[in-house]
């Protein structure tokens, strides 16, 4: 059975270091508010499985969408559970053959940056052991890859203070030189995670991966969702490929993905911009939508192509949001603004007048300021900094 009163405590960094994730609180408040009537919750960008997570402690179904394999991995191991013997054992066992020293090379040129070469081979050996034993394919070898996953940061010698991998003067300084045994970090986080999920779930839940406005997937789930539930990317926010880079690299081969594949797909980057795909009719209802456009376009060109290409992929997922819903559900979205090229950007307004001529309509909406949240931020002074996000709840028209 789900552990309500489990699934809500707050989770150490260490086994839930997210990036921009939305915190626990407010996803309880947003399902409390909004979806106590639900059958079935869908988060369309759930990254680390926040809302999933509020959802299930109130007994509802929930459906997680990302294109972050680690965080379809976090999510999914938060909704599935597992047992926590059998991926004891597993670790158990792909630690001691990795004495064998096989490795299974981390594609990256750049991975002599951020580990020791005596890390390094350790969890290169880890890794081989790991792709043989298919753990993917299993709820307890996903919390395996889990452990493994989260160990990157933990490992390297990046700073342990940030959500984003830097290896900042403190860094240099306190782990520089510094081997990291991959062996018993796993073994703590993999204790960590069957304290928190190694429990049977009742209530039903699954997490996909792959980009929601562009896939073949989500067709299945057409009129599933009663409630959908999310904070979507920003515009060049957030780089998200770059936050999780450590683990991706870790992870790659260990899941069903390539780096490559994906690491310009991310929603609200500047990586793998292309502006052909903008027809002019979009690009003047964006101008429409967004006024700096004007600017961009005039002084900061690529700017200008970021912003096109976010609003464009946007609608896009709330489109294909929008055919998982049932006539007459429920949208909450949680977003705030941004500051592009010295351009204050209302960015949950657009995204509103996105949801309004989808045929979303707006019935209620609050502010929720980052102060008053448990983890305000330190560099509270810096102007692009968000200060505040707007929580907007939408009902979907039951007009054809």
């Amino acid at each position: 059975m789900v552990n309500s009163s489990a699934l809500m405590i707050p989770l150490p960094t260490r086994i839930d270091r997210y990036p921009a994730k939305m915190i626990s609180h407010l996803a309880d408040r947003l399902v409390s508010k909004y979806a106590t009537n639900a059958t079935h919750v869908l988060d369309p960008f759930c990254g680390s499985g926040a809302v999933l997570r509020a959802a299930m402690a109130h007994n509802i179904q929930v459906t997680g969408v990302d294109i972050n394999p680690f965080g379809v991995l976090l999510s999914s191991v938060k909704v599935e559970g597992f047992d926590p013997k059998r991926a004891h054992d597993l670790l158990n066992g792909i630690l001691r053959d990795s004495e064998r020293h096989k490795l299974l090379p981390i594609d990256w040129d750049m991975k002599n940056y951020w580990f020791t070469p005596a890390t390094l081979e350790k969890l290169e050996s880890i890794r081989a052991i790991a792709y043989e034993r298919n753990l993917h394919s299993s709820k307890s070898g996903r919390a395996v890859l889990l452990s493994i996953g989260l160990a990157a940061r933990l490992c390297s010698k990046a700073d342990q203070r940030s959500p984003k991998p830097f290896i900042s003067k403190t860094a240099r300084k306190r782990r520089r030189g510094k081997h990291y045994s991959p062996a018993p970090i796993i073994t703590s986080l993999l204790n960590d995670l069957s304290t928190l999920y190694g429990t049977r779930r009742s209530v039903k839940g699954k997490v996909i991966t792959c980009d929601i406005g562009n896939s073949d997937r989500i067709r299945n789930m057409e009129g599933k969702c009663s409630h959908a539930i999310t904070s979507p990317p920003y515009i060049n926010a957030q780089d998200y490929f770059r936050n999780s880079k450590l683990e991706l690299y870790l992870l790659e081969k260990l899941i069903p993905f390539s780096v490559k594949n994906i690491r310009d797909k991310f929603i609200g980057s500047e990586r793998g911009l292309d502006s052909t795909v903008i027809n002019s009719e979009r690009a003047e209802i964006h101008r429409k939508r967004v006024p700096q456009l004007l600017y961009l376009e005039q002084h900061k060109r690529e700017l200008a192509v970021i912003v096109h290409t976010y609003l464009q992929r946007m609608e896009n997922a709330f489109s294909a949001t929008k055919k998982s819903m049932n006539s007459g559900g429920t949208l909450v979205v949680v977003c705030g603004d941004n500051l592009i090229g010295g351009k204050r950007i209302v960015t949950w307004k657009v995204l509103n007048e996105i949801l309004t001529d989808l045929g979303f309509i707006l019935f209620d909406s609050f502010e929720d300021k980052i102060r008053n949240r448990a983890v305000a931020p330190s560099r509270c002074g810096h102007k692009g900094l968000i200060k505040q996000e707007v929580v907007s709840a939408f009902r979907l028209s039951e007009c054809p």
